[in-house]
């Protein structure tokens, strides 16, 4: 292949990831119903085929040839991707106010303080995915087969990370589980937490009326605007729709944001931003999944510092360090979900399927947790490449979080010279490299400290 041959490959492979983000884009918005993927790997083939693979390797084009690689296995399972996004759009359950669509019962369940309710809710939801869930299974085995015939491994050096960090939180997380769930859930469920009990925790509804809805994006822009991050190159969707998925989702440099409330939305959009910032910053043949996965740490870390609680959303002392211990709980809740899921996602990649893969899951989850974990739920963490990146990118974040400190003092989101370090970072496309890359577990210990009051 000759350097010709080899711009124009790589245009195409843009060019392809591109639109494949503008379509996923648009069904997490709720503005496509049913999305159509064949079409747009059919009208760049080149960019998602095995001699592409094989004539890139011969040529010594490693990091080209996995990204052409990683679009090969998308694309054999991209009828079953249409299908089960397709078959997700029209889910729905019948919840305790009668049949409402999946992404509304999902949105419902951790606001809902009634238990009775809670757990109809998501009975609810777990009834609904089950068609869009099964038909997700069998587009992840097909993946998980394709990537195989192209070579491309599972990643164990990151699993055995997850698995640290699951360890160095056990203790910590068990005992501030018990103590929330007191005081939130009172009394406790009779034969233990589930799922939906530990999502009403997490989301910390004592502190909604601190978190305003109508501040968020006031706030978003004092915290970007000083760190030189310019949201406004980004394509950011906060419009209401039925379908949309709830949460923030970063797919590539869009968002798509529909509000649970409270608390969590301030974390998870800065989170989301910085993904979408990292993305928008490189070619897409470039762009660092574990460098968006830090900045998105770096980001998300802010909530968890008493002085960006007093400036940016008027937390007053008083209240400082248990809302810091909140969004602490609540940002290893994720982590450590990310991380026991990573595993049997691994495995996945390796041949379990079916009723073992959601054995695993389910088993995997709840040990993680603290929480009865449902079993049509394996087939949204099917995708071991991202959970792996945001293990790496926990820990690789949480290095930045304190190299940031340390050169730019505990405020630096506020200090002008964190903004040309962060502009530097995301024009390199990459962190810096070192001869370990930070452990996993080091995110871990520090949200263990805030648990503490340490730190």
């Amino acid at each position: 292949m000759d350097a010709f041959e080899m711009d124009h490959l790589a245009g195409e492979l843009d060019a392809l990831v591109l639109a494949l983000d503008e379509e996923r884009w648009r069904h997490v918005a709720g503005l496509e119903s049913e999305p159509t993927l064949e079409r747009l790997f059919a009208a760049r083939s080149r960019a998602a085929h095995k001699e592409s693979v094989a004539a890139l390797r011969a040529d010594g084009n490693d990091d080209l040839a996995a990204r052409v690689a990683t679009l090969r296995a998308e694309r054999a399972q991209a009828a079953g991707e249409e299908a089960w996004r397709a078959a997700d759009s029209a889910a729905s359950g019948i919840g305790p106010d009668g049949p409402a669509p999946l992404a509304e019962l999902e949105l419902a369940v951790p606001r809902e303080r009634d238990p009775d309710r809670r757990a109809a809710l998501a009975r609810a939801a777990a009834e609904a995915m089950a068609r869009p869930a099964s038909l997700r299974e069998a587009a992840a085995e097909t993946r998980a087969r394709a990537r195989a015939e192209v070579g491309l491994a599972p990643d164990w050096k990151v699993v055995v990370e997850g698995d640290q960090a699951l360890a160095a939180s056990d203790d910590a997380y068990r005992d501030v589980l018990e103590f929330l769930a007191r005081r939130t859930l009172a009394p406790l469920p009779k034969g233990g937490l589930a799922r939906a009990d530990l999502l009403r925790v997490a989301s910390a509804p004592e502190y909604d009326g601190l978190f305003r809805a109508g501040m968020l994006a006031i706030t978003v822009k004092w915290t970007l605007e000083p760190l030189g991050l310019d949201a406004g190159r980004l394509r950011i969707d906060d419009d209401a729709r039925r379908a949309k998925w709830p949460g923030a989702h970063a797919v590539g440099a869009r968002v798509s944001y529909r509000p649970r409330g409270g608390a969590g939305d301030w974390q998870d959009l800065l989170a989301a931003l910085a993904r979408a910032l990292a993305a928008a910053a490189q070619r897409p043949r470039a762009r660092d999944a574990v460098l968006a996965e830090a900045l998105a740490w770096l980001l998300g870390s802010v909530l968890t510092e008493p002085r960006w609680l007093a400036e940016r959303a008027d937390v007053e002392r008083r209240h400082a360090a248990d809302v810091v211990r909140a969004l602490a709980f609540r940002r290893l809740v994720a982590l450590r979900a990310d991380a026991a899921a990573l595993r049997v996602a691994t495995e996945v990649q390796r041949g379990l399927s079916g009723e073992a893969w959601r054995e695993a899951h389910e088993a995997a989850l709840t040990a993680a947790t603290g929480a009865a974990w449902d079993p049509v739920r394996a087939s949204r963490d099917d995708d071991a490449a991202r959970l792996a990146a945001a293990i790496a990118g926990a820990g690789a974040g949480e290095a930045l979080r304190r190299a940031v400190r340390e050169r730019f003092d505990e405020d630096w989101w506020r200090n002008p010279r964190t903004a040309a370090h962060l502009a530097a970072l995301l024009a390199a496309g990459r962190l810096p490299e070192t001869e370990t890359p930070p452990p996993a577990a080091e995110a871990s210990r520090m949200l263990v400290e805030k648990l503490e009051g340490r730190g």
